[in-house]
């Protein structure tokens, strides 16, 4: 009867090491899921400042275009006529200007999508340390009661009868 109570004080105690394994776990996925906020938040954010980046670089070569107008205009130029100096500095202003904006927005962009792949990596590593935690509760109560009735001498057999169905209660010998 000792070896019964010893092995089911054992049993106990590995599952609660094992429910404290879990508990743990779980924690650590919680923090994982922050950071993976935390990860989307800081994409959105360098998103947005690379978009302010493209709008600047529109709103500096708008004033550009605009400062040499004017100054076409006080030379005595007409500076809205196509061919002219001005015409000519304006469209290489706006074509750099364009490839500009555009890498700006691939950059938001991709800044967007590596934050939201790097936040399912925490989130997938925090649900796979939860799932690893409680298999390795299992593996570790498994191997814990194996120990402890090899330890005890325990071998499984009792002086009770056990019933099976069909066959009636098996009385051991």
């Amino acid at each position: 009867m000792t070896q019964l109570a010893l092995l089911a004080a054992t049993a106990l105690s590995a599952a609660a090491a094992g429910a404290a394994k879990v508990k743990a776990a779980k924690y650590q996925r919680n923090s994982y899921y922050s950071q993976a906020r935390q990860a989307e938040l800081k994409g959105r954010s360098d998103a947005l400042a690379y978009k302010r980046e493209g709008i600047d670089i529109l709103r500096n070569v708008q004033k550009t275009m605009a400062t040499a107008n004017v100054r076409a205009a006080a030379g005595g130029l007409a500076p809205f006529v196509s061919g002219e100096s001005t015409s000519l500095i304006n469209i290489a202003s706006m074509r750099g200007a364009a490839d500009e904006f555009s890498i700006q927005s691939d950059n938001a962009s991709l800044a967007q999508s590596m934050s939201q792949a790097q936040a399912d990596n925490l989130r997938t590593a925090g649900d796979v340390g939860v799932q690893m935690a409680r298999k390795n509760a299992k593996i570790g109560f498994v191997q814990t009661m194996a120990q402890a009735g090899l330890m005890t001498g325990f071998t499984g057999n009792s002086t009770l009868p056990i019933s099976r169905p069909g066959y009636g209660p098996v009385v051991p010998t």
